[in-house]
């Protein structure tokens, strides 16, 4: 019988945070199940994306923070573990890229909403944003497994990290996609706002943080 490799170092804040996530998942299913249910069909249907899309501050609703908790943290760990895998920040405090990407999320949406208010397409961006939320959310309970398996098996993992970040960067492609293509009427016609939000916010703030990291790590 072969040896099988277990990991044996302390993961007391991976256990806490990956607990956390699966906490907040169970808490949106029994305090609202039938709205869990129809958000687990969106990838499916229309259906949840259109009913909620109609109602106002839809990215305030207790289970849009509920279940943006766990995004918080899968998104975190994985940037984490390819910093320290690809070598651009091998001693990354778990917990201070969990608040520096709160903070930057919390930023860029609060500058939505003013950019928004400015050009007067308050409607457009708030269904923009609740859908981006959305993707978001369903992509983090996708890749959670991926993530705790990763941390836990202690096995060699390589091809696993390389897998989980770029279906990590894949989702998240698609999830700006498929919001792009549920608001292409919108945004025929608020185009010119819509290609200055683009190039401003979604763009923009990535490749600055890019040119962050390569600057850093040279």
């Amino acid at each position: 019988m072969n040896e099988i490799l277990r990991n044996t170092q302390l993961l007391t804040a991976e256990t806490l945070l990956l607990f956390t996530g699966l906490l907040c998942i169970t808490l949106a299913k029994v305090f609202d199940e039938q709205r869990f249910q129809s958000f687990l069909s969106i990838i499916f249907n229309y259906r949840y994306l259109k009913l909620y899309s109609k109602e106002k501050n839809q990215t305030q609703h207790w289970f849009n923070i509920v279940l943006f908790i766990p995004q918080l943290i899968i998104f975190s760990l994985i940037i984490r573990e390819a910093a320290i895998y690809f070598n651009l920040a091998p001693g990354s405090n778990i917990y201070v890229i969990i608040c520096f990407l709160f903070l930057f999320i919390l930023f860029k949406y609060y500058v939505e909403k003013i950019i928004s208010t400015i050009f007067e397409i308050t409607e457009f961006t708030e269904s923009f944003q609740f859908h981006k939320l959305t993707y978001r959310n369903y992509s983090a309970m996708i890749l959670l497994p991926f993530v705790a398996y990763y941390i836990f098996s202690g096995l060699p993992q390589d091809i696993l990290i390389i897998v989980i970040t770029g279906l990590f960067i894949l989702l998240n492609i698609m999830c700006l996609a498929l919001t792009l293509i549920n608001h292409q009427n919108s945004i025929a016609r608020h185009l010119f706002y819509f290609i200055l939000y683009l190039c401003a916010l979604e763009i923009a703030p990535y490749l600055i943080l890019t040119n962050l990291l390569i600057l850093d790590k040279a």
